[in-house]
């Protein structure tokens, strides 16, 4: 939707959308959320245990033992301002009024490398293993915090990271859960986001698309609203 600036408002974590189904995308931003949107909850409880986890070894100054392959990296310390990242969600926002855009969201994770910039990270919890194109739908959404905190005046790394929690053993009976943990490393392109961001704007600008006849989410839509006249 738009903020009464006139200024798209975009998510970082929503815009795998936009390569998911632009359809979607489109009535998202447009009408609103449809009725498939559901709070995933268990992913909340999951982002909010392994924040918890981090900030433990934060305040002992160390790493996770899962992240020891980076030892050009360690967590950044600055505890007031990464809460305020990871719990405003306009401590980073980003104003483009001459594209036509503003970015809000909350990031879960910051890393430091060597030259002391910052590296943007998001955790990922799933029942299982990360796909090996999984990070298409999580690029733009670490490119988005990577814009955010360079426009916040940040030195700004070329490379980002997910950082995927999975179920080991789905097959146990019992209810202990452990862990598998695996790290996908993103090559960030900020300048080509920037021109991403401006597609993204005409394609919003631009009418409904029509219907992605292989989503289920596009075809309730088009069964139960009129999308032209709601736009």
């Amino acid at each position: 939707m738009k903020t009464k600036e006139g200024l798209w408002k975009l998510s970082p974590s929503a815009l795998y959308g936009f390569e998911d189904c632009t359809a979607c995308f489109w009535i998202e931003h447009n009408i609103g959320k449809h009725p498939f949107t559901l709070p995933l909850r268990l992913n909340d409880a999951m982002d909010e245990k392994l924040k918890n986890r981090y900030d433990g070894f934060r305040i002992k100054r160390e790493m996770p033992p899962e992240l020891s392959m980076f030892p050009h990296l360690r967590l950044f310390d600055n505890f007031a301002l990464l809460n305020e990242w990871r719990n405003n969600r306009t401590a980073l926002r980003y104003v483009n009024e001459r594209d036509g855009y503003v970015f809000e969201g909350k990031l879960d994770e910051v890393l430091i490398n060597e030259r002391g910039e910052l590296v943007p990270a998001d955790y990922k919890s799933s029942g299982d293993p990360p796909k090996i194109d999984k990070q298409k739908y999580y690029r733009l959404q670490l490119h988005a915090y990577a814009l955010m905190l360079k426009e916040c005046g940040y030195p700004v790394a070329d490379r980002a990271y997910l950082l995927h929690y999975f179920t080991k053993e789905r097959s146990d009976p019992s209810l202990f859960m452990e862990l598998a943990f695996h790290p996908d490393e993103v090559a960030l392109n900020i300048a080509q986001f920037r021109a991403t961001t401006r597609t993204i704007v005409s394609f919003l600008e631009s009418p409904y698309p029509g219907t992605n006849t292989l989503c289920k989410r596009c075809t309730w839509i088009t069964k139960h609203k009129n999308i032209a006249k709601e736009k």
